[in-house]
């Protein structure tokens, strides 16, 4: 199986004609057939409409894509979506908490409940669950031991539930939106998700500096550091992409 993993700007910063552009590259990047699924950065678009542009455009069904989209529901937002068999698949999901502070009990339990029910999906033979952005929160450093983390709370029954939906898929998909600038706690979230044979899938927004120096920032060497895997893949890790308007990497898992 072939992944691609890629890495924009936050659509809200976009003109016009630079919202076209992006719109007409993504769909160029769908239409290739070597991938069969895509992960975006998160708010690659900001509405429905585009989504449903995109699906219109794109006449390459073997190929599976994740959106997020800054959407709410009530007081909730970024809804996802996934693009399959030429159809746009609304998950009815929305991010939970964003920071270790709001990884509450309840919020937890809520995460957990949307991790069984709504944000797995299948592509080949290969199971997929979404964790989004700080949502990765539901794991803890654990301070003292190199590289580790683990369940934030010591509920018995949450941490067994928790451990049941992660043992049951292939792959770990974590997109963002900013950078995280407390790289080391993430770094051991992620490996902790990409123990047990699975993938973990990392991708964040790209802003400033980052389109251009990605692939000389020092993140990269501090996660091959950490991480004694190939298994925790992203391409702001190990990108050979000198492209300047996004980072694109392709990976076969």
């Amino acid at each position: 199986m072939v992944i691609k993993l890629v890495s924009f700007p936050s659509w809200n910063r976009l003109s016009s004609k630079q919202r076209k552009l992006r719109i007409s590259t993504v769909v160029e990047i769908l239409n290739e057939k070597d991938a069969d699924f895509v992960m975006f950065s998160e708010w690659v678009f900001n509405n429905k409409e585009d989504l449903n542009s995109v699906c219109q455009l794109v006449h390459n069904e073997k190929v599976t894509a994740l959106f997020e989209l800054k959407l709410s529901r009530g007081l909730v937002g970024n809804q996802l979506f996934l693009l399959q068999n030429g159809k746009i698949i609304d998950l009815k999901t929305h991010q939970i908490f964003s920071k270790h502070k709001d990884a509450t009990e309840e919020n937890i339990e809520r995460l957990i409940d949307e991790l069984e029910r709504q944000r797995q999906f299948k592509v080949g033979e290969k199971h997929f669950l979404v964790i989004q952005c700080g949502e990765n929160n539901i794991l803890k450093t654990q301070r003292g031991v190199k590289n580790r983390a683990e369940f934030r709370l010591q509920n018995r029954n949450l941490k067994k539930r928790f451990d049941k939906v992660i043992d049951s898929v292939d792959v770990i998909l974590n997109p963002v939106h900013e950078r995280w600038s407390r790289f080391y706690d993430l770094t051991c979230r992620l490996y902790k998700f990409s123990e047990k044979n699975k993938f973990c899938l990392y991708c964040s927004q790209l802003e400033g500096n980052q389109l251009v120096n990605a692939i000389k920032s020092p993140e990269k060497n501090t996660a091959q550091r950490a991480m004694k895997s190939r298994r925790l893949l992203s391409p702001l890790f190990c990108s050979d992409s000198t492209n300047q308007d996004f980072l694109l990497q392709a990976y076969e898992i």
